[in-house]
């Protein structure tokens, strides 16, 4: 089948995937973080499936990309188009991508979509990305990934508000919707026209499959935490400070911060410096994936001390190499991730000294440790396998396609 995958992919992330022609042009930024969107378009390419990548990529000039660029390489089709750099402010003789809901944008989108002329659409993120299928007329399918009302409530901002707005229209317009756990789908249902399918984030066999944490691991007293953002969303102010309560009782205890904005310099770290809360910290920031595994694996927790998540990837990945996870026990999906505690810890994420004491108590008993590590590995595979949910997908693409035909038919006869 010719498929379209439309949604955030990670320009060196399809690289390392893909081979591309020696000597062409290097593919765009595009979005950092885990290689979730390039992890199904290579298990569709590993399937037989023509596939296309169709992105966008806001820190490339708009002119270098308009109306989109394409690449192409066995089994693969790789589209980034422009997005504009600035929410509202105008740049270039642009106005910002948020002033006409990324119309812009969604054009480009299209555009590829076009270009490509795929069989099927599955998009995701229930903004631009699902917006542009919507109107390419392509029979497609729509994943959600956030709880659009959600993220405005702890993100009340002009911006998150044009977001809510695009994502209930979009919502309101998909026959066919799947969203990444029951906490999300229970949040975007009354929206939605017809039922919705809760089908996880896959995770790579690579990560799945592997060795995972060692019980040295449980004596590396190190704890990861992996967030992009200095938000309150994240909420990353509240595990730095329970992270020293914490080293007052375990002097040993060390914290490793990745992601955006807990480089070292940046915002996470001055915030620390001022209150005195850089004892035992390093901060990393933006990380090579496989960087990230290999700290997982080497350490005792996963600290994750975020409000909202649906099916959180770092929660995820860590629970596929076996590290227990401390993270919010009213924290979207993340009780059903953890198994309601048996795969995991779960604590007042607001409450410093509760996750102190988690951090505290985990600390002092390897034999939880390794009940935890076992379960979370265990659970993993029954949420993130990547060849069960690749079948589920491709379930659903044939199921979309089946009733587009259905409704074809008549109007062909008429």
């Amino acid at each position: 089948m010719r498929i379209a995958l439309v949604g955030p992919f990670s320009g060196a992330t399809l690289a390392s995937a893909f081979s591309f022609p020696e000597g062409g042009a290097p593919l765009p930024p595009g979005y950092p973080g885990a290689p979730l969107m390039t992890t199904l378009a290579k298990a569709l390419v590993e399937r037989g499936h023509e596939v296309a990548a169709i992105s966008t990529c806001y820190t490339t000039p708009v002119a270098e990309l308009e109306p989109f660029r394409h690449w192409a390489a066995r089994g693969i089709d790789v589209y980034f188009c422009p997005q504009r750099p600035r929410s509202f402010r105008g740049t270039d003789g642009r106005r910002g991508r948020a002033v006409d809901f990324f119309r812009f944008e969604r054009d480009s989108l299209r555009a590829a979509i076009d270009h490509f002329a795929p069989k099927f659409v599955h998009a995701h993120w229930t903004y631009e990305f699902v917006w542009a299928a919507l109107d390419s007329g392509v029979p497609m399918l729509a994943t959600a990934h956030d709880s659009p009302g959600k993220v405005l409530r702890y993100m009340p901002n002009l911006y998150r508000l044009v977001r809510y707005l695009m994502a209930r229209r979009v919502i309101g317009r998909c026959m066919h919707l799947t969203a990444v756990s029951p906490d999300l789908e229970r949040d975007i249902r009354a929206w939605a026209p017809a039922p919705i399918t809760v089908v996880a984030n896959p995770i790579a066999r690579q990560i799945l499959d592997a060795p995972g944490c060692v019980p040295q691991a449980f004596q590396s007293r190190t704890l990861v935490m992996v967030l992009n953002g200095w938000v309150d969303l994240k909420n990353g102010a509240t595990a730095l400070q329970a992270f020293q309560l914490a080293r007052r009782i375990d002097p040993g205890l060390k914290l490793v911060c990745f992601g955006a904005d807990f480089q070292v310099g940046g915002p996470a770290q001055q915030w620390a410096e001022s209150k005195g809360l850089t004892e035992g910290v390093e901060f990393r920031g933006p990380t090579p994936h496989h960087a990230i595994l290999e700290q997982l694996r080497a350490s005792m927790a996963l600290l994750h001390p975020s409000r909202l998540e649906a099916c959180s990837m770092s929660i995820g990945e860590a629970m596929s190499v076996g590290l227990p996870a401390i993270a919010g026990r009213r924290t979207g999906g993340v009780s059903w991730q953890l198994d309601e505690g048996r795969a995991g810890v779960l604590v007042e994420i607001d409450d410093p000294k509760a996750m102190a004491d988690a951090v505290v108590a985990l600390g002092r008993d390897p034999a939880r440790w390794l009940d935890l590590s076992a379960a979370a590995r265990l659970r993993a595979k029954q949420l993130f396998a990547l060849d069960a949910l690749v079948d589920r997908y491709c379930s659903l693409y044939r199921q979309v396609l089946q009733e587009a035909q259905v409704t074809r038919a008549p109007a062909l006869a008429s």
